[in-house]
């Protein structure tokens, strides 16, 4: 998505700050989804790194869905801030915005498909909002705030090969 943004001049790629999902238009967000989608129930073996991943794999066959997480936000703020090279300000504001913006984006896309796919299984009821990491949707649930990325591998390793030896 990063390169295309760039490639379509909607995303100067000298930024520090990753873009969010309002650079996209939602018809072209829906089409680079519903292909993940479409190639999650046909595809084996893959393993797919999206904000919206472990979303659109709900209903379908033979996924297995891992959210990491980081459940201290000084954390990530912290990391965002090491990684690119922004103030702690500038790491915070960004973070938040963003996540805001693309969950503001996709509840009014996917409210349809959030219903059916989400609510009506009875994976998350139908009182909460639409936000796309709560970890009842998810099959292993990784906080790297408590584990390091060594750790995170190795749980999500020995989740994936016991469910091969079944």
């Amino acid at each position: 998505m990063r390169t295309y943004a760039t490639e379509n001049g909607l995303f100067d790629n000298s930024s520090k700050k990753h873009h969010d999902a309002t650079v996209y238009s939602s018809d072209f967000d829906r089409q680079v989804d519903y292909g993940m989608r479409n190639r999650m129930g046909d595809d084996k073996n893959i393993i797919y790194d999206a904000w919206l991943s472990g979303f659109l794999a709900q209903g379908v066959s033979d996924t297995f869905k891992i959210l990491c997480l980081c459940s201290d936000d000084a954390v990530r703020v912290d990391r965002l801030a090491n990684r690119d090279g922004l103030t702690i300000q500038e790491a915070k504001e960004h973070i938040f915005d963003r996540e805001k913006k693309n969950v503001t984006k996709w509840r009014k896309m996917y409210a349809k498909e959030w219903q059916e796919w989400v609510v009506d299984p009875g994976f998350v009821s139908v009182e909460k909002k639409a936000y796309y990491w709560y970890p009842e949707m998810y099959d292993l649930v990784i906080d790297t705030f408590t584990v390091s990325r060594e750790e995170a591998y190795e749980m999500a390793m020995e989740a994936i090969t016991s469910l091969r030896r079944t």
